[in-house]
């Protein structure tokens, strides 16, 4: 897929000025900003030499779009390839390769900053989850369970779960 048919594909609709270019000129350009034989000043006289005007911005802009559109491109493939990857395996082995690609994830995200998580009181968390859960005396699913008496598998009500995100949040 060339630049012009990943972004016109783009779910975001842009209009840039780049695209008014002969296609010839285009690729030029982009064949020179990606094998950095040239930067966007440089790219934006090549332009001007052949008698047109655009801004050394507006090629930028362009060029980050085909940018985003190429890794969006890959991250796709990739994902593509992993979910088929999935689908081979056995759900216990798939469930813990996925939950490992999340917790890489998220501990990728705490390092580069992009994700926060807020300081958390162990302690109030427990006594919170502690309420719900009850006590494991009864078998879950036994004749000696009562409803909301408790138990490891009693579904939390929408209040408890709201109070986790509160303090997971």
């Amino acid at each position: 897929m060339n630049h012009r048919e990943l972004v016109l594909s783009a779910r975001k609709k842009a209009r840039f000025a780049f695209l008014s270019l002969p296609e010839e000129l285009q690729d030029e350009v982009v064949e020179g900003l990606d094998s950095q034989a040239m930067g966007l000043v440089e790219a934006s006289a090549l332009v001007k030499s052949r008698g047109y005007s655009l801004s050394h911005e507006a090629i930028a802009g362009y060029y980050r779009a085909v940018r985003t559109e190429r890794r969006l491109l890959e991250i796709n493939q990739e994902l593509s390839r992993v979910i088929k990857e999935f689908a081979k395996k056995p759900q216990k082995e798939a469930l813990e390769s996925l939950v490992n690609l999340v917790i890489a994830t998220a501990a990728t995200g705490l390092a580069d900053g992009s994700v926060g998580i807020k300081d958390v009181d162990l302690a109030k968390l427990v006594l919170v989850s502690s309420s719900y859960a009850g006590s494991d005396a009864a078998a879950p699913g036994g004749k000696d369970r009562q409803p909301g008496a408790g138990g490891a598998h009693e579904i939390p009500t929408a209040e408890k779960i709201k109070q986790f995100r509160e303090m997971l949040l």
